[in-house]
């Protein structure tokens, strides 16, 4: 019984051995990834730059005049009008210089100051560095969205433990390849799709290599999710191009087109490449579901076979995809809900209302990453059913796998 015990304990150990090596490894090529593509990438996307003709600086408010205000008769909670406040600045070439400002507020602009706030003050000077105009841009906000970053990367290590902590590297991973890999080249005019997939699968393999062990289950989990965003980018595209959507009903199309210049951004490719990174979040999380299902129940019953993990791994997917479509769909209309909003007010008729191209970018953009999500579930299954039972692939990849950390 005891010698038993002990061959189920020593491929246990081998495994887990295997799998923090390979995370050792993972972490390590992440690290030095992210490193390169922070070092070759466009100097302005870190805002080194300052490209408008003021600049702008921190400063804290001293003292304000709020006697020509009055409240919004339709906004609650908020005051239009002027005020007449003291700064002085906290940074920049005339840090400590004290100036006493107008601040106007409207309805769509409205920055109102109070006693010992820091603002953000957009500054024009003369040839001669002297100060011209000072304006109030906005509020410093920069130390809160760190410190809500940090506790939200706090929250989830204390409730994690090890596991949270490698979410947070993969988190970190996802956002450096995103601003730092795929905005730059996007900027630079190569194409948005391409680069959205690259993008995808790099995010996929550290993502789940990190979150889950370096195994078979793993492998399956990356196979479905890359060939689930894929698929929803592709069905994108086709849907986009029959409902003759150009990319540029998208908000602030516009305005990326006359940021970029000369360089031509390639705006139609640019609504697909969004559909292929937010679906990515959602499809991971299927993806690694069922081969975490279909691995759990193999190792539980070692005499299922391929067909029957796979009808297990089918089984629970089918329970996961309602909610899981759910939770896209509503992840779109929640991000576009002021548009919805004013398509209902116009109260326009069916005709109409139908054929609007904002409505249909927002149904291809939730149709198509629901069907790459639903599609995920099934190619899930069966390469998780395939790698989990005993053949030349699952053989050929566990060989492969340990040549890799060794």
């Amino acid at each position: 019984m005891l010698q038993a015990l002990q061959k189920k304990i020593r491929p246990r150990q081998a495994t887990k051995s295997l799998s923090m090596r390979g995370r050792g490894w993972t972490i390590l090529v992440g690290v030095f990834f992210c490193v390169i593509v922070i070092i070759t990438s466009d100097m302005s996307i870190r805002g080194d730059e300052e490209i408008t003709a003021f600049s702008v600086q921190r400063a804290r408010v001293m003292a304000v005049e709020n006697d020509r205000l009055s409240p919004d008769p339709q906004v609650e909670g908020l005051y239009i009008g002027r005020q007449t406040i003291d700064i002085e600045l906290l940074s920049g070439e005339h840090r400590g210089q004290q100036v006493r400002i107008e601040n106007t507020l409207s309805r769509f602009f409205n920055h109102m100051a109070e006693d010992t706030m820091t603002l953000l003050v957009a500054i024009v000077t003369d040839v001669d560095g002297s100060i011209v105009h000072v304006d109030v841009f906005g509020h410093a906000r920069d130390g809160f969205i760190i410190g809500f970053i940090g506790l939200f990367f706090l929250v989830l290590i204390l409730v994690a433990r090890k596991k949270g902590f490698y979410s947070v590297l993969s988190l970190i991973f996802t956002l450096v390849t995103v601003v730092f890999f795929m905005i730059p080249a996007i900027l630079n005019g190569s194409s948005p799709v391409l680069y959205a997939v690259i993008t995808a699968v790099l995010t996929a393999i550290f993502s789940i290599l990190m979150i889950s062990d370096y195994s078979l289950k793993s492998v399956a989990a990356i196979g479905g999710t890359m060939i689930g965003v894929i698929i929803a980018g592709g069905i994108s595209m086709m849907a986009g191009s029959i409902a003759n959507i150009s990319g540029m009903q998208m908000s602030h199309a516009e305005e990326v087109l006359f940021q970029s210049g000369a360089i031509p951004v390639q705006i139609p490719q640019l609504l697909f490449a969004g559909i292929i990174i937010a679906s990515l979040g959602a499809v991971i999380d299927v993806g690694m579901s069922i081969a975490s299902a279909v691995f759990e129940i193999k190792e539980v019953n070692q005499t299922m076979k391929l067909k029957d993990l796979y009808k297990s791994g089918m089984n629970i997917g089918r329970d996961i995809v309602g909610t899981m479509s759910n939770t896209l769909i509503l992840a779109f209309a929640g991000s576009s809900i002021t548009v919805l909003i004013i398509i209902v007010s116009y109260r326009l008729p069916y005709m109409r209302l139908i054929n609007l191209d904002i409505l249909a970018v927002e149904v291809i953009q939730g149709v198509s990453a629901s069907i790459g999500l639903v599609l995920a579930v099934p190619i899930t299954a069966i390469l998780a059913a395939m790698l989990a039972t005993e053949n030349k692939v699952s053989s050929f990849m566990k060989n492969k796998m340990k040549m890799i950390v060794k």
